[in-house]
């Protein structure tokens, strides 16, 4: 178990510091978390994200204790959850510190341009795969023909047009899409 909490520490440290854009970020780092240990199935991290959607507090944070709970008890999501925020908190004190001599630096400017389409490019990419894991049932073997779950597709396609295309609220989706679960497991 000792290994165990050296790699949520190890994991957790690197999703810290490299997870650059917030919460959704940690994503990438959760997926191949996911398919290098067997610390949880591609269905847990499914509820892991949908949980840490709703409780309160940052999303990346919340995914940490969700994930060290699931994986090593109580004293997981105590290490995963100061993992995540540790070196951040380091480097944010640093950063602030220098950011005024440095702010007007090219090379810093030419940084986050470099760094804002690799973070859209990495949160793209798993919005797909959830995509594809939420709404197709062969979720192993990816061969045509897909069997497609209806139900989700559907319930998917009433859930996007009111957060894409009115701007309502994340929460009224979020709520929807837990009723709407409901209601497409009862029919």
């Amino acid at each position: 178990m000792v290994k165990v909490y050296f790699l949520l520490a190890y994991e957790f440290l690197k999703i810290g510091v490299f997870a650059l854009g917030g919460g959704y970020a940690a994503l990438p780092f959760l997926f191949y978390m996911q398919t290098k240990y067997d610390w949880f199935t591609v269905e847990e991290l499914t509820n892991m994200i949908a949980v840490s959607n709703i409780t309160p507090g940052p999303i990346g944070i919340n995914m940490a204790t969700y994930t060290g709970y699931t994986t090593a008890g109580i004293i997981g999501s105590i290490i995963a959850t100061t993992a995540i925020v540790f070196l951040p908190f380091i480097i944010t004190i640093i950063i602030i510190k220098l950011f005024n001599k440095f702010k007007s630096c090219s090379y810093v400017n030419d940084i986050f341009v470099g760094l804002r389409p690799a973070s859209c490019a990495l949160l793209t990419s798993i919005g797909i795969q959830l995509l594809f894991q939420s709404i197709f049932y062969d979720k192993i073997k990816w061969s045509l023909p897909f069997q497609i779950d209806y139900k989700a597709l559907l319930l998917f396609i009433i859930l996007i047009i009111p957060f894409s295309f009115m701007k309502k609220n994340p929460i009224l989706v979020i709520v929807a899409g837990a009723f709407g679960g409901i209601l497409i497991k009862m029919i």
